[in-house]
């Protein structure tokens, strides 16, 4: 029997499919079986290959956050990717080289992407939205694409449906930022309404890489409910989601995994019971994201009468799937 995935590698099963142009290819099995190991991945294909083409990743600063925890830089590049670049910098054209587009659907980047096809920056652009394209942002993507007559450097289009960050192999995140507050706070209705439908997309983003629907549970009233029947009407206008049936999509045997959303007013218990973990120091003292420490060293002591150097910024990368000495001690206790 198979052991279900988790939700990190779908999500990177994802990604890879993305980077091999939507298409499918044998996916990277993990190097290690054993629990008390992280899980790493290799890939089949050398890069440059017939299947594992070279490509320029362009990404707005949504999808690197979503890119990050996954691939490094040397994934990257050995998943055919030279460059990978923001969608918001200054790119220089690289006409003989196809664009692989990973952004959010917002009309900014729906016109600086036709803006990069009218211009001919690259060979050709294969356009891949973290999230469902509203019809009206599409109906004017296609007509920007039309003035600039460069529909046909448009290879592909895609929703993805990977709008989160997944941090370990079951641990996530929607990456909202100031969500609480927006909830809480004064802001008007058309803001919260707007929020909610971000969250709902972005639990629907993680249903549609598990495969499965699940059953959903919230308290009543509330925007626990407003989430929840926000979700249950995405689910039920998914066409993949809809055409399988439902079942358990991750090799758990048909049973469908539960979602229980709760108010964080609830939550009183989590702020109390506070764990004397290193996973937990870590977020507590530096500055981090993205599984990404970032802290100063202090430089030494000046010699009288200068100035005092400034500190120098020190940056670690605590991914507990590549990182077996994180992976065991991060639950510990200090």
């Amino acid at each position: 029997m198979n052991e279900p995935k988790s939700l990190k590698s779908s999500q990177l099963s994802a990604v890879h499919r993305m980077l091999a142009f939507n298409n499918d290819c044998p996916e990277p099995p993990p190097t290690s079986s054993s629990s008390n190991t992280p899980q790493t991945y290799d890939h089949y294909y050398p890069a440059g290959s017939a299947h594992n083409q070279w490509k320029i990743l362009i990404y707005d600063t949504a999808c690197r956050s979503i890119i990050s925890p996954l691939l490094s830089v040397s994934d990257l590049r050995s998943r055919g990717v030279t460059l990978h670049l923001l969608l918001e910098s200054n790119r220089d054209a690289i006409p003989d080289v196809p664009a692989l587009y990973f952004v959010s659907p917002t009309p900014e980047n729906l016109a600086l992407v036709a803006q990069d096809c009218a211009s001919g920056l690259y060979q050709c652009a294969h356009v891949n939205f973290v999230s469902k394209v509203p019809r009206p942002l599409m109906e004017d993507f296609a007509r920007l694409c039309v003035s600039g007559n460069s529909l046909e450097k448009i290879s592909s289009l895609h929703d993805q449906y990977l709008e989160y960050v997944c941090l370990e192999e079951n641990l996530f995140s929607l990456n909202k930022v100031d969500s609480y507050v927006t909830y809480n706070g004064p802001t008007s209705d058309a803001a919260i309404e707007a929020s909610m439908q971000d969250i709902a997309l972005g639990l629907l983003s993680v249903v549609a890489t598990l495969g499965c629907i699940p059953i959903i549970r919230c308290p009543a009233n509330g925007p626990c409910e407003m989430v929840a029947r926000k979700l249950s009407d995405l689910i039920a206008n998914h066409p993949n989601l809809t055409a399988t049936g439902g079942g358990g999509g991750l090799g758990s045997g048909g049973g469908r995994p539960m979602v229980v959303i709760c108010d964080r007013n609830s939550d009183l218990i989590t702020p109390l019971q506070h764990t004397s973990t290193y996973q937990a120091l870590i977020d507590d003292v530096l500055d981090h994201a993205a599984n990404r420490v970032t802290f100063d060293i202090p430089a030494e002591t000046p010699a009288k009468g200068r100035l005092p150097p400034k500190p120098v910024e020190k940056q670690y990368d605590l991914n507990p799937d590549s990182d077996p000495f994180y992976y065991t001690q991060k639950f510990n206790p200090f």
